[in-house]
């Protein structure tokens, strides 16, 4: 092996008095040269500290015994029965171990199996074989003999024996079970630096570090068993023969353990989304945002989701219970943010993005800064060049909060950056996304939270938008929201109910603002998204590509697709679960990605047809032939980009659509001519 790579095991204890010599001696008699061994012990009661002192003294500088954490006596916590937070003590051992590890290669240990011999030299051959001359991140993985506590046979395999596929790596297979075992792996140098850092929420170390594997580096598995896998009373995890029909049949009886065990994985999946959503492709952001959705999902959804993303276990009749066990409450819930409990339990945050334009911005923030139905207002500067950051900083105290991006990735990152912000930084539950150039009234952001109190799985919501001067008159609170809008912003189900309270008479929703909403559309496939380019098609083919204004008729509120971005609410945890505003979009397009990601998510859209914004054209954008077309070619670039990040399209239709928009581009040209308008027609 030569003496150039460096080996370290990392060994996790707690009162393992019973059976951590023999795994030590198995461990030292690997024949690698160099092979050292880091342990972390978890406050053990028993002999285990004692056994552990005196491996590290007669095996120096093999052998070491992390100290106690600073601040800690006696236990570390790790090892409590129950998760820590959304850390499970094992876990969060390991993870100490792995803050502190330095070695070219890594193994983990269990401190009550065996290692057979020439474990570690087949782990390392099929390591190397793996990450390549590159160095990209490695994990390798073996079968397991799984024994008794006197080390007697159970099963020869132990994938056999609990019906796991070590074949099934894909991410979309890893988010419904792991069958990487921690005690039977081996990482490289670049895996080890990925998952150094703690998540906030993991099912288990092992699934942790399998996730990470396959989203950014590669897996391999030896089919040969390498270690015994002992069972006894005391297994944190334990093997089970799951799948089988035996162990379907005895779920009744341990529901309440099946119920954590989702809410669990699906808390995983979010935290993971978390810590490297700004890393991951497109498909992998949106295959974690579908499968975090699926809580929220009823059993047929759920089964459209499971099949379009594959999301099968290894047994039929596992998947099977899936589309209908999966509990409501699996669904995850933010980083410092507890379940919801109603209007004195929630937190509400409007965040404005400027770009050298602060004095648009400031009018804005002062004009809500009163608002009731708001905690904060989170102004975010996106690397302007004029100043902005500096004057608009004067405003920061009471509600008001200022953050400035490192630089100005667009109207997605901005966005992204100040939604996070109030989530993770002030905990906000829900967060209004507001452009400058926009008007709202107190009620209408108070009417907007209703939905999503009273509708969990709605992601966004929005009120109708009314193109005109911020500086007009807005109608007084109340007068178009009474009657039935108030019904619906307080928790009737959208697009059913027609009539509002008693004593306040029909609604007067569409016929007060006597206008079909054009913020509000379908999502496109391919021919949808080339017909939308254009000024004629999408008036041709309106019903098609918009909402018919029979859809709206006699309705309070109605579920859509994709709400204009110019003002719109979003529940903070389905907007970072879901990863938020595609940032890979500088300009245009960045509501309709939003609106695919919330819908594979399992995640619904509401326009509020009671209630009204303002939205002032704007007057920034010259209105010349040329500049719109300027901004014709800037659309065109974020549909392709749309198309083939979220529709998968090929060279032959990504050819088709360049010569579609070469036609829609001359059909622009003689709108503008024809109209004497800039081109900035329809909300989308």
């Amino acid at each position: 092996m030569g003496d150039e790579i460096t080996i370290e095991v990392l060994l996790a204890s707690y009162n393992g008095e019973k059976y951590i010599s023999r795994q030590l001696d198995s461990i030292l008699d690997q024949n690698v040269p160099g092979l050292r061994i880091l342990v972390s012990d978890d406050g053990s009661t028993d002999g285990t500290v004692e056994i552990l002192r005196e491996y590290e003294a007669n095996n120096p500088g093999q052998v070491k015994l992390l100290g106690a954490d600073s601040g800690r006596s006696g236990r570390y916590g790790y090892a409590s029965g129950a998760p820590s937070g959304d850390i499970p003590a094992p876990a969060k051992n390991f993870f100490r171990l792995l803050a502190h590890a330095d070695a070219d290669y890594i193994l983990l240990s269990d401190q009550d199996d065996v290692w057979l011999p020439g474990k570690t030299e087949r782990l390392l051959a099929q390591i190397r074989v793996i990450e390549g001359a590159g160095g990209v991140p490695a994990l390798a993985f073996s079968d397991m003999e799984v024994v008794d506590e006197g080390l007697n046979r159970i099963a020869p395999s132990f994938f056999s024996y609990t019906h796991s596929n070590p074949e099934r790596l894909t991410l979309a297979e890893l988010l419904t079970e792991n069958p990487v075992t921690g005690g039977a792996l081996m990482m490289n140098r670049a895996l080890l630096e990925l998952v150094r850092k703690m998540p906030r929420a993991c099912f288990m170390h092992d699934w942790w570090i399998a996730l990470c594997a396959a989203c950014f580096g590669r897996i391999g598995c030896v089919r040969e068993a390498l270690s015994l896998y002992r069972q006894h009373g005391s297994n944190a995890i334990g093997a089970r023969p799951s799948g089988s029909l035996r162990e379907m049949a005895g779920r009744p009886g341990r529901q309440a353990q099946v119920a954590e065990n989702y809410r669990r994985m699906f808390a995983q999946a979010a935290a993971f989304l978390e810590m490297y959503g700004d890393r991951l492709a497109g498909e992998q952001r949106q295959t974690l945002a579908a499968w975090i959705g699926l809580p929220l999902q009823k059993p047929a959804e759920r089964l459209r989701t499971i099949r379009k993303y594959h999301f099968y276990k290894s047994s039929l009749l596992q998947t099977l219970a899936m589309c209908v066990t999966v509990p409501r409450r699996a669904a995850p819930v933010p980083a410092g943010r507890t379940e919801r409990s109603g209007k004195n339990g929630t937190c509400t945050a409007c965040v404005i993005l400027n770009y050298n334009d602060s004095g648009t911005a400031a009018r804005l923030a002062e004009r809500i800064a009163g608002y009731g139905s708001l905690d904060y207002i989170v102004l975010v500067d996106n690397a302007s060049t004029d100043g902005s950051y500096e004057r608009l900083k004067e405003l920061s105290g009471g509600k008001i909060t200022v953050i400035r991006a490192e630089k100005n990735g667009g109207y997605g990152a901005g966005n992204n950056l100040g939604v996070r912000y109030a989530a993770e930084q002030l905990g906000a539950a829900y967060a209004v996304i507001a452009n400058p150039d926009v008007m709202f009234t107190d009620s209408c952001i108070c009417h907007l939270r209703r939905i999503f109190e009273r509708h969990p799985d709605v992601g966004v919501a929005a009120a109708v938008m009314i193109n005109g001067t911020v500086e007009g008159t807005l109608l007084p609170d109340g007068e178009i929201n009474c009657s039935a809008g108030e019904a619906a912003a307080a928790g009737e189900k959208p697009a059913r109910e027609t009539a509002g309270p008693t004593g306040c008479g029909p609604h007067k929703g569409n016929t007060a603002m006597n206008i079909v909403p054009k913020n509000a559309w379908r999502l496109h496939g391919f021919t949808g998204e080339l017909l939308y380019m254009g000024p004629l098609s999408r008036r041709l083919f309106c019903n098609r590509l918009y909402y018919p204004a029979s859809y709206y008729r006699d309705r309070t509120a109605a579920y859509v697709d994709v709400v204009h971005g110019s003002m719109l609410m979003v529940d903070t945890a389905a907007f970072l679960a879901c990863g938020g505003y595609d940032e890979g979009l500088f300009l245009y397009q960045e509501e309709t990605v939003l609106g695919r990601r919330m819908k594979a998510a399992g995640r619904r859209t509401v326009l509020l047809l009671t209630d009204y914004y303002i939205h002032e054209d704007s007057v920034s954008v010259s209105k010349s032939v040329s500049d719109a077309i300027r901004r014709q070619r800037l659309r065109e670039t974020s549909v392709l980009y749309d198309m083939e990040h979220y529709l998968g399209i090929g060279p032959v239709r990504n050819g088709i659509a360049k010569l579609w928009f070469a036609v829609v581009r001359a059909e622009t040209r003689i709108f503008l001519r024809i109209t004497g308008s800039g081109g900035e027609t329809d909300a989308g």
